[in-house]
């Protein structure tokens, strides 16, 4: 029988079975003049091949999409949110949540109604002008 040799190990910058790493990339240097006017000439023909590109740009940024938000509600509170629900949903027993939802019902429905209640009596004080609650009788 014929024993082949062990395969020697890769070398320390190559990772077993991969390509090896890169190298360390160059700092950034500054755009020479030539490169300025080449970026300034594609930047030009960008904005003449899709002229509203600008105006969607600019509408993203002021909702704050550009950073990752979408308008009024940030990206990582719903993130977090899901995030807490997918726990829940693992570890809490399925009696357990579902004791917690039938209370939540019983008692989430009647606050919200009272809420909705609260809030049409402001709005409607609000639409008097004077706030001192007449009787609108006529």
């Amino acid at each position: 029988m014929s024993v082949t040799p062990p395969l020697p190990p890769p070398p320390p910058s190559q990772p077993p079975g991969g390509a090896p790493d890169p190298g360390p990339r160059p700092s950034a240097r500054p755009l020479n003049r030539t490169e300025e006017r080449t970026l300034s000439r594609l930047e030009q023909e960008l904005r003449r091949s899709y002229p509203d590109l600008e105006s969607e740009m600019s509408s993203l940024e002021s909702a704050g999409a550009g950073r990752g938000e979408a308008p009024g509600v940030p990206l990582d509170r719903i993130l977090q949110a899901v995030a807490i629900g997918v726990i829940v949903l693992a570890l809490v027993p399925k009696e357990w949540l579902a004791a917690l939802l039938s209370i939540g019902l019983l008692l989430g429905i009647p606050f919200a109604m009272a809420l909705i209640a609260v809030q049409a009596k402001w709005d409607g004080l609000g639409e008097d002008g004077n706030g001192e609650g007449e009787d609108r009788r006529p």
